[in-house]
């Protein structure tokens, strides 16, 4: 079959087959609805959405791409499996509508992943179902037939005797006298009241009839009254045809009861869900009701807000243009005062000029005076009246200094002020720039507010259209709780059955462990029995004790019992039995190991005094935490054998420590060998048992 795989004619042979198995399911889909698994190509995907006409051209014979080809082959094989299995499930869901008796398929939710063999199962338990229904069907079938003809039958005897009951009637005269009645098979025709009767009662057959069609509910007095109506052709009926009519039309009374309860079964989760439904629509409407509440609060505060900004722009406007005022008449003021102050200052300093000229000619008289004086010896008179001018006009510049001084403080002073009022002026400036940006920045804010409103009035109708939405959803949601209902249920059953699963395994490992502890109690209660040496000997010198004497002896205490203690110490023996040969095929592995290095020259030749010293060495450095001084090397040749000494003391029993050291022999000095352990992997064993090796 390799050889062929990738074969055009085969892959046009299976696109065909694909092609007709996709058109028998289209078919089936039509007739029982579409079943909603997962694919068993593609499990990600429903089986019944897989687009096979698109996987078709996908995947096709290509010459060029052999590989391909084949890859392609085998997924054309599984595509066909796939669709197998969906046709089988479409079967498995048509045969099922008709067991249940449904003319319209009910809405199926997604399923859960089915592997072959279970589908072929379900399909196989429900085409049983469907042959057994079709057999008791046949038997209904039958068994109508047969009572049809026997309920027909007595209508013409009764007409027999009716007829003979008017021939007899004049010999009975005489005695009697004679009471109208009515019989079956009467030939002068029936009453009004059983006329009318009889035809109310077809009135409400009628109804009952047209009732079953409209619900595709199957009527049995429909198909009573076709034969009727083909045997007959009559209206008026016997009284066996009345009571098989009212048992007719009581089946099919029990078939619409059941069918109503069947709908009020459906009926009445959807009116809880309903209920639910028309609570959160309620609670919606009262959300929008708050919403719209809280937005017209919102808008409310906001066009206060924007009133209360408006007037505080106001406010802040008249002030600014206040402030500028006083700034500019302020600003005139400073500029008139300074103005005035430098036409004070300059005419003191010409004042100034004048008088530093007069002072200097002074100083110069002065001088020409002294030049005199000292020349011509003035009188001193003339001298002193000088001196009088000289001090009045060192008075007179002091006091113009003064003056000077004075002035010139006045005009700092002014210059101070006149720098405070620029500064003032500046800050001004600044408040006015400041007032400007909050202005631009309360219009920004009075066009936020306004797009606000815009977006809340969106908000609304978005609102408004989300409402409808949920109106909508609601009724998604009811089928979507439905299919999460299967879906929980299928969950359930699993997780029943992985419950199960573990409980059988919780069992089995119980088990395990009582048989564990049970070995190990025998491992304890019944340790390894051998003689040591100083027993022997008192066993030669005391050979005359009973046999009885003996076993209690060799047996250790147990039950009481003789022989169950007996019988449990040969399982504890046959268990030491298996863990010893499992120690010999392993000591045989260490073996193999030491001839093979034998044979590749690493074995060193130690004598057993030299061993037992490192011996020494190694427990001593290993009590006080230090390295011995051997070295490494004789430390690691040396722990294979400190391992199998601790190994054989810790298996022999504590009751018998002594026993094994006195019979033990003893050491000799001779020659030993010394393993490289490490090279060779002798780990030490990982489980120690009870038993002791001679």
């Amino acid at each position: 079959m390799a050889h062929l795989l990738g074969h055009r004619g085969c892959m046009e042979s299976l696109r065909a087959d694909l092609q007709d198995l996709q058109a028998a399911i289209a078919d089936v889909t039509s007739r029982a609805g579409a079943v909603r698994f997962p694919s068993w190509k593609f499990p990600d995907k429903v089986s019944c959405d897989l687009d096979v006409s698109l996987l078709l051209q996908r995947y096709r014979h290509s010459e060029s791409e052999p590989e391909f080809s084949q890859h392609s082959h085998v997924v054309l094989l599984e595509l066909l499996i796939d669709r197998l299995l969906l046709l089988l499930q479409s079967f498995t869901g048509y045969a099922e509508m008709v067991l249940c008796g449904r003319a319209v398929p009910p809405a199926r939710g997604p399923g859960p992943c089915m592997s072959a063999g279970l589908t072929a199962r379900r399909f196989w338990s429900t085409m049983l179902r469907l042959g057994a229904f079709c057999q008791q069907l046949q038997h209904q079938d039958k068994d109508c037939r047969k009572e049809i003809p026997t309920q027909q039958s007595p209508p013409h005897s009764l007409g027999n005797s009716g007829s003979s009951q008017p021939r007899a009637g004049p010999s009975l005269a005489q005695g009697t006298r004679s009471v109208p009645t009515q019989t079956s098979g009467c030939p002068l025709g029936s009453c009004d009241s059983c006329s009318s009767a009889q035809a109310s009662l077809q009135e409400v057959g009628r109804a009952i009839i047209s009732l079953c069609q409209s619900q595709n509910i199957p009527s049995a007095l429909s198909k009573f009254q076709g034969v009727l109506e083909d045997s007959t052709g009559r209206r008026s009926l016997s009284a066996t045809e009345l009571s098989y009519w009212a048992a007719e039309q009581s089946k099919d009374l029990s078939r619409i009861n059941k069918h109503l309860q069947e709908l009020l079964q459906q009926l009445n989760p959807v009116k809880a869900e309903l209920e639910e439904v028309g609570k959160q629509k309620e609670e919606l409407r009262k959300q929008v009701e708050d919403f719209s509440r809280k937005l017209q609060v919102e808008r409310e505060t906001q066009v206060q807000q924007q009133r209360k900004a408006e007037q505080s722009l106001k406010a802040k406007d008249k002030e600014h243009s206040e402030a500028v005022a006083r700034l500019e008449q302020d600003k005139d003021d400073l500029r008139t005062g300074v103005a005035l102050l430098e036409g004070r200052l300059s005419t003191l300093k010409e004042e100034l000029e004048v008088k530093q000229a007069a002072l200097q000619e002074l100083e110069l008289t002065k001088a020409t005076l002294l030049e005199e004086m000292r020349t011509t010896m003035v009188a001193r008179s003339q001298m002193l009246e000088l001196e009088e001018k000289v001090q009045m006009l060192t008075g007179q510049r002091d006091s113009l200094e003064q003056e000077l001084s004075a002035t010139s403080l006045e005009l700092e002073k002014e210059k101070v002020r006149v720098q405070s009022v620029l500064l003032h002026e500046e800050s001004l400036q600044a408040k006015q720039k400041l007032l400007l940006q909050q202005l631009d920045r309360l219009d920004r804010e009075r066009e936020e507010l306004q797009n606000s409103l815009e977006e809340a009035k969106e908000d609304k109708a978005r609102l408004e259209e989300q409402l409808e939405q949920s109106r909508e959803q609601s009724g998604k949601q009811l089928q979507a709780q439905q299919e999460l209902l299967d879906t929980l249920q299928q969950e359930k059953l699993a997780l029943e059955q992985s419950i199960l699963e573990l409980q059988t395994n919780t069992s089995r490992l119980e088990e395990q462990a009582q048989e564990l502890r049970e070995r190990e109690r025998l491992l304890v209660f019944f340790p390894e029995l051998h003689v040591p040496t100083e027993a022997q000997f008192e066993s030669r010198r005391d050979a005359h004790t009973s046999e009885q004497a003996e076993l209690r002896w060799i047996l250790p205490a147990g039950t009481g019992n003789l022989t169950e203690d007996m019988e449990n110490q040969l399982q504890a023996n046959s268990i030491r039995i298996g863990v010893l040969e499992r120690e010999n095929a392993r000591l045989g592995a260490v073996l193999a190991k030491v001839k093979a290095a034998a044979q590749q020259g690493v074995l060193k030749l130690i004598p057993q005094a030299q061993l037992g010293s490192q011996l020494q060495e190694k427990a001593s450095g290993q009590d006080t935490g230090w390295p011995s001084r051997g070295g490494s090397s004789n430390s690691r040749d040396s722990r294979g054998m400190l391992g199998c000494m601790d190994k054989a003391w810790h298996r022999v029993p504590s009751s018998q420590h002594s026993k094994v050291l006195r019979a033990g022999p003893t050491f000799q000095a001779r020659p030993s060998l010394s393993l490289p352990v490490g090279r060779l992997g002798l780990d030490p064993p990982l489980h120690h048992t009870g038993t002791h090796h001679k």
